[in-house]
């Protein structure tokens, strides 16, 4: 039945040009189902733009290897308006095989892959209301009865127009670094997981608070020593009012230095705190000093309270302050939420996140490149910048 099955497959593999409208032909062969994840949330960042963050999970449901080589992220308005693409070799930097973890462009027969998208606009006004995806797709076998390319269109999403959290300071004073933050590192916004009965990432708009020395350094002497780093026991923030809807602690601290190995999942966040803001949405604090939680479940707070202190507990390298926002009291099945901060400086930007690492390794002072430095209000820091709390 194979060879018949893709024959006729072949008779509706006509693609759309390069300038059609975005609409998929409904008798239009379309070997990829495409669907995305969560609702696209764009977010103001640090540096002015507004960014998008969002995942397209993509299955391959005929048993024919396919190579993505092209993705087209499109208006669904007039003629289909470019908004972001990636072409050839570029395709494998946003995608990612759900078989085995890497980084591809080809998607097997029943294998599945999810596209991590992040793109910005210089104004809000010049994203769209919604947005269509287009993909590329090449036969690499055309010997198998299956047409040798085929464009397709799907993957519709609207975009959420609500305005994103706006939360208070998280920690206290300066040279605050924001490792592993949005919108290309990878640590975070590809951390998607199975659970809860679907794929979520709830790291999406995550960041990784370390705090500098004065000389730039993230920690002198031996960095398998706690109190040798500049961040280690700072005071952790309430960043608005609100109740706690958990509180862990008790789990140790680590050995700076090197991942745990043997965690439970649920231990991966360490010693936490869940905060409930009015609206209904939770931002979640992990890693803190065992026995540094000064609040329970049930607990009413205000801004500016003090709920732990920076430490190196649960599946941490070495002491920071993890934050971010997600959408319900779930350590891995929420889907995670951007936010703003109502105001913060940008002193500075680590070079890249490789410097960053080298840091984290040696004990050097943080290489820097050129940012625009200067109060920022309602925006997201962006990854490696350096801001100061008021």
């Amino acid at each position: 039945m194979r060879p018949v099955l893709l024959a006729i497959l072949a008779v509706f593999a006509a693609a759309p040009g390069a300038h059609a409208a975005p609409r998929q032909d409904p008798d239009g062969f379309t070997p990829i189902v495409a669907s995305v994840v969560a609702p696209p949330w764009p977010v103001e960042g640090s540096d002015g733009r507004f960014h998008l963050v969002y995942e397209v999970q993509l299955l391959n449901t005929i048993p024919v290897p396919w190579r993505v080589t092209g993705v087209t992220v499109r208006s669904t308005r007039g003629r289909g308006r470019a908004l972001a693409s990636w072409k050839g070799p570029r395709v494998r930097d946003v995608m990612r095989s759900l078989a085995d973890g890497r980084d591809t462009r080809r998607i097997g027969p029943g294998e599945g892959a999810l596209l991590h998208l992040t793109f910005s606009a210089r104004r809000r006004s010049r994203l769209p209301r919604s947005l269509v995806h287009e993909l590329r797709l090449a036969n690499p076998d055309p010997g198998n009865g299956a047409p040798r390319r085929v464009v397709q269109i799907g993957a519709r999403a609207k975009l959420v127009r609500r305005a994103p959290a706006v939360l208070g300071p998280p920690l206290q004073g300066d040279r605050w670094l924001a490792a592993d933050g949005c919108c290309v590192a990878r640590r975070h916004i590809r951390a998607f997981q199975p659970y809860g009965g679907g794929l979520f990432t709830a790291q999406r708009f995550a960041i990784d608070w370390e705090r500098l020395d004065p000389s730039g350094r993230l920690f002198v002497g031996d960095k398998r020593v706690l109190t040798n780093w500049a961040g280690y026991g700072q005071n952790i923030l309430a960043v608005a009012a609100g109740t706690v809807v958990r509180a862990i602690d008790g789990l140790p601290n680590q050995v700076p230095g090197a991942l745990p190995e043997g965690l439970a999942p649920l231990e991966a966040d360490g010693n936490a705190v869940f905060l409930r803001l009015r609206n209904g949405r939770i931002v979640f604090y992990a890693h803190m000093i065992p026995g540094s939680v000064t609040v329970r479940e049930g607990d009413r707070v205000v801004r500016g309270q003090i709920l732990g202190r920076v430490g190196n507990s649960g599946n941490s390298s070495a002491p920071h302050l993890h934050l971010h926002v997600v959408d319900r009291n779930a350590i891995f099945g929420a889907d995670g939420l951007p936010y703003v901060f109502s105001g913060f400086d940008v002193t500075g930007r680590v070079a890249s996140t490789e410097a960053f690492d080298r840091a984290e390794a040696t004990g050097d002072p943080v290489q820097l490149r050129r940012v625009r430095t200067g109060i920022r209000r309602n925006r997201l820091p962006l990854d490696q910048v350096i801001v100061t709390w008021p």
